[in-house]
């Protein structure tokens, strides 16, 4: 018996304690950048609501819904999350159920049966997404209490059963499913779990996922300033030919060439524009899509979004979410600082005067820091270090803010005018998951 067997044999139990559980309520997170405190909102109140009952689940996150009153059925999209992929329905991408998928529909089946009474939640009513189903929040009725309070959002996210994907325009409960789902995933719950649908290949294979998710300037303009870093992290080669990386959406997936080998502390640099795989580096590929992917975060709206790399029989190897809520430590924290700020300039022409400009950071440790997943932040303007770049014990990198050559402790931010106010303002090194990591103020 498979691993994914004897858990579907643990799906009722599930069913039955989120039916018991009004109110799912998430653990203290850690928030490292300055959101609002999204765990106050009150849980299970948004203003649309509609009553009806359940027609039939499609899958994970799909179900057919009638409204009280109503002698046809609507499809409902559900809010929040993202379950594997089925074969058929709904599936854009793949011929057979990707890992994951038959347990999360069964979890919904067992939470929704067909004339099962069920409230739909949004903070819009004319939320629509992907073929015209309407997004929603679903509570199912809770006969021990005898309210809508059974969020299945949370028992698929609890269960591990479920990916993080939120709107911008419904991201009221967001912040809750996020948690949960950084919570399976530290616990290896479901799909977090590589050999949850049986054994996996290459099991010692060790890869990282690091996502930059917000490009210089408008996003849908530099599409490729977006990409998505894998590398190995472990001491044997890995071969990712045809694995699938991807979002938590349906709208572009990137399966990798044949001979995509890793050796050790190898990598690709997957851009979500369009481009010629291997140019202008030998690493880099091209999902070819012509507009930006990754969603930013927004400081009024808890959004973002996820990387997921995924082996050729589905199972999830590794992935990469911001922003950060569960154990929001970063390894270079305390260890990298931003040393020196200089925004004053005495050349008269721009060019020039960028790169009079300057940022320095270094590194306090004694080991060398690998610099992906880091950036500069000033006044919405973001510079992401170079791939592969490194700092060694002690040594620092200057970044300018004009352009020039880099080499391998001086970088440039590629600006043709100056960007760091004389009056004032503050440098800020963060994470691509926006973990603080150092600041300096003038």
């Amino acid at each position: 018996m498979t691993i994914a067997s004897k858990a579907l044999g643990t799906l009722a139990t599930v069913a039955l304690f989120a039916l018991a559980s009004a109110g799912v309520t998430a653990a203290s997170p850690t928030q490292p950048f300055p959101f609002p405190d999204f765990a106050s909102v009150n849980y299970t109140q948004v203003p649309i609501q509609e009553t009806g009952v359940v027609d039939v689940v499609a899958d994970g996150d799909t179900i057919r819904f009638i409204e009280d009153g109503a002698t046809d059925y609507v499809t409902v999209r559900l809010l929040g999350i993202n379950t594997p992929e089925v074969r058929g329905f709904y599936s854009k991408n793949r011929d057979e159920d990707m890992c994951g998928a038959a347990a999360a529909t069964d979890l919904l089946k067992a939470l929704l049966p067909p004339g099962w009474p069920v409230q739909l939640r949004s903070l819009q009513k004319t939320s629509v997404g992907l073929d015209d189903r309407i997004q929603r929040y679903a509570f199912a009725w809770n006969p021990q209490t005898g309210a809508y309070d059974v969020d299945v959002q949370a028992a698929l996210s609890q269960a591990g059963l479920a990916m993080w994907f939120t709107i911008a325009d419904e991201a009221a409960l967001s912040y809750n499913y996020r948690v949960m789902i950084a919570q399976a995933q530290q616990e290896r719950r479901g799909i977090w779990n590589p050999d949850f649908c049986g054994a996996v290949e290459q099991p010692n294979a060790s890869l990282s996922v690091i996502a930059h998710w917000n490009a210089e300037g408008n996003d849908n303009a530099n599409p490729n300033g977006e990409y998505v870093i894998v590398r190995n992290t472990g001491l044997e080669p890995v071969d990712i030919s045809g694995w699938l990386l991807r979002d938590s959406s349906l709208t572009s997936w990137f399966n990798f060439p044949d001979g995509s080998i890793l050796t050790p502390e190898d990598y690709r640099v997957v851009h979500t524009g369009l481009g010629i795989p291997g140019q202008p580096s030998p690493r880099d590929l091209y999902m070819n899509s012509p507009s930006a992917l990754l969603a930013n975060t927004a400081p009024d709206r808890f959004i973002g979004d996820g990387a997921y790399l995924l082996d050729r029989s589905t199972a999830m190897r590794s992935w990469f979410e911001w922003p950060c809520v569960l154990d929001c430590t970063d390894p270079a924290q305390g260890k990298l600082k931003i040393t020196k700020v200089n925004p004053f300039v005495t050349a008269k022409k721009q060019s020039r005067a960028a790169n009079q400009e300057y940022i320095v950071i270094k590194n306090t440790s004694k080991q060398e820091i690998n610099l992906d997943g880091y950036y500069l932040s000033y006044l919405g303007a973001s510079y992401p270090f170079l791939v592969d770049s490194r700092i060694g014990p002690g040594k620092t990198m200057t970044v300018f803010i004009g352009k020039g050559t880099p080499t391998g402790t001086t970088q440039y931010w590629g600006r043709s005018t100056t960007l760091l106010r004389d009056s004032g303002g503050t440098v800020r090194l963060l994470s691509e998951r926006n973990v603080p990591i150092s600041s300096k103020s003038w």
